[in-house]
C-alpha cells in the first residue's frame, strides 16, 4: 500500500456519497447489541456534533472510504489505573458533558477504530491509529486513551476478560486487536469490567435473542463479549460488557 496517495479528513469534510460510507462502515462494524447502547442513542449524536474535527477519516486515492477512527477530548487528573470501570459508556458521557459544562480537555479518547471490509487486512488499522495520535498531539494532549473491545472476545463470552486478555497462542497474544495495539505502542492500564450495561425487559431480550426466554441465568448475545443475565422474576436482563483501557 502507498500511504502517500491516502487522503486524511475529518466528518466536516465528507461529501453525502462519503458520509453513507461512513454510517454503513459503523452499522455494519458491530452485533446489533451494540446499537441498544443508552449511550450511543443520547451522546452519539452530540459527539459528531460538537467535535466533528475529531472523528478522522482516512480515503483512497478514488475519494473512496477506507476507515475512521471516532475519538472525544475529555479531561481527566487522576491516575489512569483509577479510570472508571464504566469505560467506554462513561468515556463519551464524560466527554460530551464536559463540552457542555466548558471544562478544557486535556486527553483524548478513543471510541471505535473501523476499517471497511474490502480494506481489512492491509495494515490501515495501525495508519489509522497513527491518525488519532496525531490528533492529540495537534490538539495539545499527551495521552490517547482508548477502552478497546477485543476482536475475539465473542467466542469466549464465559472467559473473564482478565484472563482473556492474557490468553496466548503459539507463544503469541490471541487477540488481533490487543495485538495490532501493543504492537503500536499501547500501554494496557486495566480492565473495565462496565464498560457497556445494556438493561431491558423480557419482551426486549427475546426480540434481540430471537428466543423465546424460559429460564433464568446467561443467554448467549449474538456478537456479545459477556452473556446477558436474565432474572425471570424481575421480567429483567442485563448485558454488561467488558472491555480493556489502554493508552498511548
Amino acid at each position: 500500500m502507498n500511504f502517500k496517495l491516502l487522503k486524511q479528513c475529518n466528518l466536516s469534510q465528507l461529501n453525502d456519497a462519503q458520509i453513507d460510507q461512513y454510517r454503513n462502515s459503523i452499522t455494519s462494524a458491530f452485533p446489533k447489541i451494540i446499537f441498544k447502547s443508552q449511550a450511543i442513542q443520547n451522546y452519539w449524536e452530540k459527539l459528531e456534533k460538537y467535535f466533528p474535527d475529531f472523528q478522522l477519516l482516512l480515503l483512497d486515492e478514488n475519494e473512496d472510504l477506507i476507515g475512521s477512527i471516532n475519538t472525544i477530548p475529555f479531561f481527566w487528573d487522576r491516575p489512569l489505573s483509577e479510570l472508571p470501570d464504566e469505560g467506554w459508556d462513561w468515556m463519551l458521557e464524560k466527554g460530551v458533558h464536559d463540552y457542555e459544562n466548558n471544562v478544557t480537555p486535556n486527553l483524548l479518547g478513543g471510541l471505535q477504530v473501523i476499517v471497511r471490509k474490502k480494506y481489512q487486512g492491509e495494515g490501515y488499522s495501525k495508519w489509522l491509529i497513527e491518525l488519532g495520535k496525531q490528533r492529540m498531539k495537534e490538539a495539545g494532549f499527551n495521552q490517547l486513551i482508548i477502552p478497546i473491545r477485543p476482536t475475539f472476545k465473542h467466542k469466549h463470552p464465559f472467559m473473564i476478560m482478565e484472563a482473556y486478555m492474557h490468553l496466548k497462542t503459539d507463544g503469541i497474544l490471541y487477540d488481533p486487536w490487543i495485538r495490532t495495539h501493543t504492537k503500536s505502542g499501547a500501554q494496557i492500564i486495566k480492565v473495565c469490567t462496565h464498560s457497556m450495561t445494556i438493561k431491558g425487559d423480557l419482551q426486549y431480550w427475546a426480540g434481540i435473542l430471537g428466543q423465546e426466554i424460559k429460564h433464568s441465568g446467561p443467554y448467549i448475545v449474538d456478537g456479545g463479549l459477556n452473556p446477558v443475565f436474565i432474572r425471570l422474576e424481575e421480567d429483567e436482563g442485563v448485558y454488561i460488557e467488558e472491555n480493556i483501557w489502554i493508552c498511548y
